[in-house]
């Protein structure tokens, strides 16, 4: 019986923690990273002071679970994930017409003889570009608001960057044979980080 009640408190405890994977020792050690997969492959979790956030890769890239970065679409394996917006091939159907190549060819021929004598007016054409949100920044470059997911470079090493947490910068680090990528807010190859270490 004392087995019984043992299994239930332990199934009412994870149910009220929300089946958190996060190792507790992330609450004292803050060096400790963890990045778990989410369901959406564009997603990941990341392990902040003992509790999941869900995190987003860069629009295009998707979270590389081996790699622990995210990364463009063809070097990840999403696996049973969803991939957002990515559309299956529809199947095609071919349709029979009832018109003749003959008619097709005499209202060609129409169309032409009428636009011949007409002058070509040129369309400007004007694209919309989407507001994007204003992001605030802190003096030290992290964003006011703590929801807003932003990494910075580190001031001298190249596979160090700064990963802003409630208003505060944290030191985290990419694998050794990787470079912070700035722009692209990930962990990347040399060659594609314009990124030049200054030592000492």
């Amino acid at each position: 019986m004392q087995f019984i009640t043992a299994v239930f408190f332990l199934a009412v405890a994870a149910a009220g923690n929300g089946f958190n994977l996060c190792p507790k020792i992330q609450e004292i050690d803050w060096n400790i990273e963890l990045l778990l997969p989410h369901w959406k492959c564009n997603k990941f979790i990341q392990c902040t002071h003992g509790e999941p956030v869900e995190m987003s890769c860069p629009d295009g890239l998707y979270f590389n679970v081996i790699e622990g970065i995210c990364d463009w679409r063809g070097n990840v394996d999403c696996g049973f994930r969803i991939v957002p917006n990515e559309t299956k091939p529809e199947e095609v159907i071919p349709i029979q017409s009832t018109i003749k190549d003959e008619e097709i060819t005499e209202d060609i021929k129409e169309t032409e003889a009428d636009t011949s004598g007409e002058e070509s007016i040129s369309e400007e054409i004007q694209t919309e570009t989407p507001d994007l949100p204003v992001i605030e920044f802190l003096p030290n470059g992290c964003p006011v608001d703590p929801e807003v997911h932003w990494l910075l470079p580190h001031e001298t090493f190249c596979n160090l960057f700064y990963y802003c947490v409630q208003g505060e910068r944290e030191v985290k680090s990419c694998p050794f044979w990787l470079h912070f990528n700035r722009e692209l807010q990930i962990c990347d190859l040399p060659r594609n980080v314009e990124c030049m270490e200054l030592r000492d």
